[in-house]
C-alpha cells in the first residue's frame, strides 16, 4: 500500500468511525452536544438582532467560551441553513483536514502515515467530528498552527494562531507556548552561532495576542472584566479542581491507545535521541495537558477537552517511532509495530459498547475500564468511552424533546430554570435561567462561571428568581420524586453552600411553590424510547393557576367524577378512596369493584388536554351499601407517585360523604 492510498483509507476510516459512533438508539446521526447549543442560541440572537447576548444584559462572550463558534453559528443562521447539521459538518471537515494536515509532516516516507492513521481511530476525535462543537475545528487550527510554524509560513500561522484564540480560550495558551519555544530558539541559535537559522517569526506569533487584547477590550467594556471566567478559575488553583484535572488526565490516558502511545516520546525525548520536530510537540501537548489539570478537567464525554492537541501528541508518538523504525537494533521495529497496534487496538475497543470479543468473556472487564474516576455532573453517570457518548446524546435528544415542548405550550414571558440550559434555550427562544451561572451570572455575582469543571453555585438565589418552570432533572424513573428528594440531590450536586446547615430544608421551602407536574411525549419529531413511558416531569409555579380541577357527585348510588383542564397535556392517575365509619380504608380499583386497600388506583395514566369551558367525565362506578356514611375523596397524582406528598400531587382533591340513607 502506497501512501496516498493509506492516506484515503485514513480519511474513510475516519469518516465511518465518526458516523459510526455519533448515532442514536436508532441508528440515526445524533444532534450536536447540549452545550453546543448555547454558542447556536448566541449566535441566532447576533443575526437576528445584532446583538451578542445569550439574553436581556447578557453578554454572549461570556456566557460561550468560543467567539469564533458564535460567529460560525451566526453566519449558518443568516444563511438560513439548519444550524446543528451545518455545524456539525463544519466540524467534520476540520477532523478530514487535519488529516491531511498531520500527514504534511513527514510527507516523504510511508511511516508518515502513522499519526494520521492513529489520529483516525481515536475516540475522541471522531466524537468531536459530529459533536457541533468547536473542538474538532480548533484541533485543525492548532495543528496547522503547529506544521506552520515548522515550516517558516509566517502569514498562515498568523491568521490559524489568530483564529485558534478565538475558539477558546485554551488555543491562546497554545499560541503563547509555541512564542515561548520560539523564544528559546532564537536565544539557543544566537548562543550557538550568533545569528538566527532562519527569519522571525514574531509578528504571526503576536496575532493571537491581538485578538485576545481586542476581546479583552469587549469583555472589559460589557463587564469590568479583562479575562475569562475560565482564565479566572485556571489562575485561583484551588485544590480540588487541581485534583479533578488530574483524575480527568488519567481517565483520557487509561481509554486512549494515542494517550498510552506518549510515553514512548518522552522516552526517546529523555535519551536526548527525539528529533526537534518531536520535542516541540511533547512541548506543546505537556503545556496543553497542564492547562487542563488547572482547569479542573472536562465533562463532555470521550475527553472533549483533549481532544484538540491529540494530532499534536501523535506528531510526537510518529516522531519517536521512526526513530525506532530506523535503528539498526531488530527488536526496536517489532517493538514499534507492537505498540502501534496496541494503540490502535485500545482506541477501538474504547470506541465500542462493553462486550465480549468472539469467545472471549471481556464485557466484565471491558465496563471495569470504563468506570470514571472523576465527579459527574448532575444527571450524568459519565462512564468513559463510548458509553459516555451514548450519555449525551440521549441527554441532549431529552433536552430538544423537552424544549420543542416547553416552546409550543407555555407563555412566551414565562423562565425555566435548568443546569442544562443549552437545547432548552435555544429551542424555546424563551427566558432560561442556569442555576450555575454560566450562560448568564448567577445574583448577587458580577459575571458567569467556566463550563469547565465541576460548577457550583448558590440555588436558592437562583430560585428567587421564581422562574414559571423548573426542570429538576434528567433521570426519569418510574417513580414520581418528592420534593425532598429534589432538594436533597440539588443541595448535594448543585448548591455552593451544601454544607450549610439545614440547606436542604431551606430549598425545600422554597420548592413548595411549585407543583410536580408529568407532560407527555407528543408529536411527529418525539421518538419513542427518549423517555421511559414516554413522559417526564416538571416542577410548575403553583399560582399559575393550571392545576386540573377534580369534581365529584353522588346520585344515589353512582359516583361521578368530572375535571377541568385549562393547560396543555398532562399525564395522571386517578385514586378514588373510601374512609368507612368503622375506620377501614377502602380504594376503587379500575374495573369499578371496591376493595379494602389503600394502594390501589382507579385509572392510570389519564392524558389530560385542554377542556375548555367543559368538563370530562373521568369515572362513574356505584358506591356499595357498606360505604354508607364515608367520605369519599378523589385526586389526581403523577403517575409513580407513592406517600401523601401534596408535591406529588398534580391537582386539587374532590370530597363528598355518602349519605346513610
Amino acid at each position: 500500500m502506497n501512501r496516498t492510498t493509506a492516506l484515503f483509507v485514513a480519511l474513510a476510516i475516519l469518516l465511518g468511525h465518526a458516523l459510526g459512533v455519533h448515532t442514536n438508539a436508532v441508528g440515526e446521526i445524533a444532534p450536536p452536544y447540549d452545550m453546543a447549543h448555547v454558542a447556536f442560541r448566541i449566535g441566532r440572537n447576533f443575526a437576528q438582532t445584532g446583538e451578542l447576548v445569550w439574553s436581556d444584559g447578557v453578554l454572549g462572550v461570556e456566557s460561550y467560551p468560543s467567539l469564533l463558534w458564535i460567529a460560525v453559528s451566526g453566519l449558518i443562521e443568516r444563511l438560513y441553513l439548519p444550524v446543528h447539521r451545518a455545524c456539525q459538518g463544519v466540524c467534520m471537515a476540520s477532523a478530514l483536514l487535519c488529516v491531511l494536515t498531520l500527514a504534511q509532516f513527514s510527507p516523504g516516507r510511508l511511516a508518515g502515515v502513522i499519526a494520521p492513521l492513529l489520529f483516525v481511530v481515536s475516540g475522541s476525535v471522531a466524537a468531536s467530528a459530529l459533536s457541533g462543537m468547536e473542538t474538532a475545528t480548533l484541533g485543525l487550527l492548532v495543528t496547522f498552527s503547529f506544521l506552520a510554524y515548522e515550516r517558516g509560513w509566517r502569514a498562515p500561522l498568523g491568521i490559524a494562531l489568530g483564529l485558534a484564540a478565538t475558539a477558546r480560550p485554551q488555543g491562546l495558551l497554545f499560541a503563547v507556548t509555541l512564542l515561548a519555544i520560539e523564544c528559546a530558539r532564537r536565544f539557543r541559535e544566537r548562543m550557538s552561532s550568533g545569528s538566527p537559522g532562519r527569519a522571525s517569526l514574531w509578528l504571526p506569533l503576536a496575532v493571537p495576542l491581538a485578538a485576545a487584547a481586542a476581546t479583552s477590550a469587549v469583555r472589559w467594556h460589557a463587564t469590568g472584566h479583562w479575562t475569562s471566567s475560565w482564565f479566572s478559575q485556571l489562575l485561583e488553583l484551588r485544590p480540588r479542581s487541581l485534583r479533578e484535572g488530574g483524575l480527568y488526565l488519567l481517565d483520557f490516558a487509561l481509554t486512549s491507545g494515542s494517550a498510552l502511545l506518549f510515553v514512548f516520546p518522552l522516552w526517546y525525548w529523555l535519551r536526548r535521541s527525539l528529533s526537534g520536530v518531536g520535542i516541540r510537540a511533547c512541548v506543546l501537548t505537556l503545556a496543553w495537558s497542564a492547562t487542563v489539570a488547572l482547569g479542573g478537567g472536562g465533562s463532555l464525554p470521550f475527553g472533549e477537552a483533549m481532544a484538540p492537541i491529540v494530532a499534536v501528541l501523535l506528531v510526537a508518538v510518529q516522531e519517536a517511532m521512526q526513530i525506532a523504525l530506523d535503528s539498526k537494533r531488530r527488536i526496536w521495529p517489532q517493538v514499534s509495530w507492537i505498540l502501534f497496534i496496541a494503540g490502535l487496538g485500545a482506541s477501538a475497543l474504547a470506541s465500542k459498547f462493553p462486550g465480549d470479543i468472539g469467545p472471549l468473556r471481556t464485557e466484565a472487564l471491558h465496563r471495569e475500564w470504563m468506570k470514571p474516576r472523576t465527579q459527574a455532573r448532575y444527571g450524568y453517570t459519565e462512564e468513559l468511552g463510548r458509553l459516555g457518548l451514548a450519555e449525551e446524546i440521549l441527554a441532549t435528544e431529552r433536552l430538544r424533546e423537552i424544549g420543542l415542548f416547553l416552546r409550543d405550550n407555555i407563555d412566551v414571558d414565562h423562565a425555566i430554570l435548568t443546569p442544562w440550559p443549552g437545547a432548552i434555550g435555544y429551542l424555546t427562544q424563551r427566558r432560561v435561567i442556569d442555576p450555575l451561572g454560566r450562560t448568564s451570572p448567577s445574583p448577587g455575582e458580577a459575571r458567569t462561571r467556566a463550563w469547565e469543571g465541576a460548577a457550583r453555585a448558590d440555588v436558592l438565589e437562583a430560585l428567587a428568581a421564581r422562574p414559571e418552570y423548573i426542570l429538576p432533572s434528567l433521570r426519569f424513573g418510574e417513580l414520581s420524586p418528592n420534593a425532598q428528594d429534589i432538594a436533597q440531590e440539588w443541595v448535594q450536586s448543585l448548591d455552593l453552600l451544601r454544607e450549610k446547615q439545614q440547606r436542604a430544608m431551606q430549598l425545600r421551602s422554597h420548592l413548595g411553590e411549585y407543583e410536580l407536574i408529568t407532560v407527555p411525549v407528543v408529536g411527529a419529531g418525539s421518538r419513542p424510547g427518549v423517555f421511559p413511558r414516554n413522559h417526564f416531569r416538571l416542577l410548575r409555579r403553583v399560582d399559575l393557576a393550571l392545576t386540573p380541577t377534580l369534581s365529584a357527585r353522588l346520585d344515589g348510588q353512582r359516583l361521578s367524577i368530572d375535571v377541568a383542564h385549562r393547560s396543555y397535556p398532562q399525564l395522571v392517575d386517578l385514586r378514588v378512596q373510601a374512609s368507612a365509619p368503622d375506620g377501614s380504608l377502602w380504594s376503587l380499583r379500575p374495573s369499578g369493584e371496591w376493595e379494602r386497600v389503600a394502594n390501589v388506583v382507579a385509572r392510570t395514566s389519564l392524558m389530560l388536554f385542554h377542556t375548555g369551558d367543559r368538563t370530562i367525565r373521568l369515572l362513574d362506578a356505584r358506591v356499595p351499601d357498606e360505604l354508607k356514611g364515608a367520605e369519599i375523596r378523589a385526586v389526581l397524582r403523577n403517575p409513580g407517585a407513592v406517600g401523601e406528598s401534596l408535591f406529588s400531587s398534580a391537582s386539587s382533591d374532590a370530597t363528598l360523604r355518602v349519605p346513610v340513607r
